[in-house]
């Protein structure tokens, strides 16, 4: 009997509240998309979930922001747009995970007490049926707050993940949860940017000091939120807006197979061609690449609509690599 191989199946999509404040048949051929792969991830039945997700000031802060962080305990925060709860994460693989890392030379940080936010927790439970509903290892990537990690770096991370995944011998999905173009606007400042010392407080210390508590902080982003899909809805000129050609070429780039493309990619120059929220990306090429690893072929987009009604191109991305026998 040969030794067992690794399957994979890999799905991106993007992971803002939006998609929960609005309604379902708004979206509805987006949501067609979303609920045909979720339902072919879960007949692939998956033995280890690999997640790949960014932060938005809930579990990373700037009193210390990790470029990567693994979970080897983590727990999903009731943030708008997320689904809250622990996750059922395997920390004897976590850990083997994290080791892993090391010996590739990344000096991933390590978690035992994570948070998450939606940028986690809405693909969880969209996909698979509930944060705790697969034994799943979380992988943050920081795509947020400046200085961010290189795309090569990413790449080069995502392909270190597929090599750890590839040699568990189990069926494997990986999530890449985020973004393409898109604008955050003020909703997520950089902490250097921040004129109310208030603000800022509450961006370092996330609530722990300061008159800003985390609860307040949810309850104005909720408001935030509403205002802007109220916007949106009343097609208000420039909001909701994405960069359709920005979105044409990245996702032309990553179904070509050759991630080693987007290294030369810079920060500043994503930032100022596709928005302040396009660095979420990252963990699209981080998931694809760990895909690529494990024996994906290149990632297929089944689904893409550059509407106002959402402020990020509505994209479902899969990839899939050879099965192996189940029994």
């Amino acid at each position: 009997m040969s030794h067992p191989t690794s399957a994979v199946y890999a799905v991106c999509v993007p992971h803002l509240p939006f998609l929960e404040i609005q309604d379902r048949a708004q979206n509805a051929p987006f949501w067609a998309a979303y609920d045909a792969q979720a339902a072919a991830l879960r007949d692939f039945d998956p033995e280890l979930v690999i997640a790949f997700g960014s932060d938005h000031y809930e579990g990373q802060l700037m009193r210390a922001m990790a470029p990567f962080m693994i979970g080897v305990q983590a727990e999903a925060v009731p943030d708008t747009g997320g689904f809250p709860g622990p996750l059922q994460v395997p920390q004897a693989q976590a850990r083997a995970c994290a080791e892993f890392l090391m010996e590739q030379e990344f000096d991933v940080a390590v978690s035992h007490a994570m948070q998450v936010d939606h940028g986690f927790s809405h693909v969880l439970h969209r996909m698979l049926g509930g944060v705790a509903a697969r034994p799943v290892i979380p992988l943050f990537i920081n795509s947020l707050a400046q200085p961010r990690p290189s795309f090569a770096r990413v790449r080069k991370f995502g392909h270190a993940v597929g090599c750890f995944a590839a040699q568990t011998g189990l069926r494997v999905a990986v999530l890449g949860s985020g973004g393409l173009s898109h604008e955050t606007g003020d909703i997520f400042p950089q902490v250097h940017e921040a004129q109310d010392p208030v603000l800022r407080e509450f961006l370092i210390h996330g609530g722990d000091r300061g008159p800003l508590s985390r609860a307040q902080w949810r309850e104005n982003l909720k408001h935030g939120l509403a205002e802007v899909n109220r916007l949106m809805q009343a097609r208000t000129p420039g909001v909701g807006q994405v960069r359709a050609d920005w979105d044409a070429r990245f996702l032309g780039l990553l179904t070509q197979g050759d991630l080693g493309v987007f290294d030369t990619w810079r920060d500043a120059e994503v930032e100022r061609e596709a928005g302040n929220g396009a660095g979420e990306v990252r963990s699209w090429v981080a998931s694809m690449a760990a895909a690529q690893d494990m024996g994906a072929g290149a990632p297929v987009v089944d689904y893409y609509e550059a509407g106002t009604f959402l402020t990020v191109a509505a994209v479902v991305t899969h990839a899939s690599g050879p099965a192996r026998s189940r029994a």
